[in-house]
């Protein structure tokens, strides 16, 4: 009992210091100042997506320039392949036609030189009916050499428009061949223009080929000089006066879009 009692003074004094803790506790955390929190400010990284490596389409994109240069070189000589085809085919069948236009009046010369010689027969036979009505000498004479003037006209002139007529064919036929083996350099520019002066012998071969207007560009006047050289040989009149007046000595004009002798 009474060390039960010596318990309880312990046990308040205990209980009143523990109250006063508490309180003392409760006081500072009403009164304690507020704690600053300073803001964190985030931190962003920016990303943007790539399709491609830069690098990677630059060479792309000079490959892709690069076909389409290739292509367009390409389309471009098959386009003047074509034309010089075209300009071939235009050439065969000007040159047929001249052939059938020289037959043609080769045929109508045949008949006008016989419908002649019936005339000049009719004229005889006049001039032999003038000598049976006893014409002097001089007039039967003067009549004959008019009559053989007006023949030897007559013939001169139908000679000459024969002759025209054959040499265009002769020129149709070697501009074809000079035409289909001219390979244009792609350097070939429209307003380009060379002219070459060719010298034959009368079997037709090239004997020389020179410049004589350049058209400032050596490629394209080398391709026209191989153009005639590659020739080697060309179709040419046998008969000598034609020959020698025509084809002995002759210029082309070498244009990238036409072919001009």
């Amino acid at each position: 009992m009474n060390s039960l009692g010596s318990y309880i003074p312990s046990f308040i004094l205990a209980s009143a210091f523990h109250a006063l803790v508490i309180a003392a506790l409760m006081w500072n955390w009403d009164n304690s100042s507020p704690i600053d929190v300073t803001p964190v400010t985030p931190y962003y990284i920016e990303a943007n997506v790539v399709a491609e490596n830069p690098h990677t389409a630059k060479a792309k994109q000079a490959a892709a320039t690069a076909a389409a240069r290739e292509r367009a070189r390409r389309e471009r000589i098959e386009t003047e392949r074509v034309a010089a085809q075209r300009r071939a085919k235009l050439d065969e069948e000007k040159l047929a036609k001249a052939r059938q236009q020289a037959a043609e009046r080769e045929k109508q010369e045949q008949d006008r030189l016989a419908q002649f010689r019936v005339q000049q027969q009719a004229a005889d036979a006049e001039a032999e009916a003038i000598a049976a009505q006893e014409l002097s000498e001089e007039d039967r004479l003067k009549r004959e050499q008019s009559l053989a003037l007006a023949v030897m006209d007559e013939l001169e002139y139908r000679r000459a428009v024969t002759d025209d007529e054959k040499a265009m064919a002769y020129v149709a036929q070697i501009q074809q061949d000079i035409v289909q083996r001219w390979s244009r350099p792609p350097s070939a520019r429209n307003g380009m223009q060379a002219l070459l002066k060719v010298r034959l012998v009368p079997t037709g071969e090239v004997v020389d080929v020179a410049v004589i207007e350049s058209s400032g560009n050596d490629a394209f006047d080398r391709s026209a000089i191989q153009a005639v050289e590659k020739a080697e040989r060309f179709l040419v009149p046998s008969e000598s006066r034609q020959f020698e007046r025509n084809f002995r000595e002759f210029e082309v004009l070498f244009r990238p879009e036409d072919l001009r002798l």
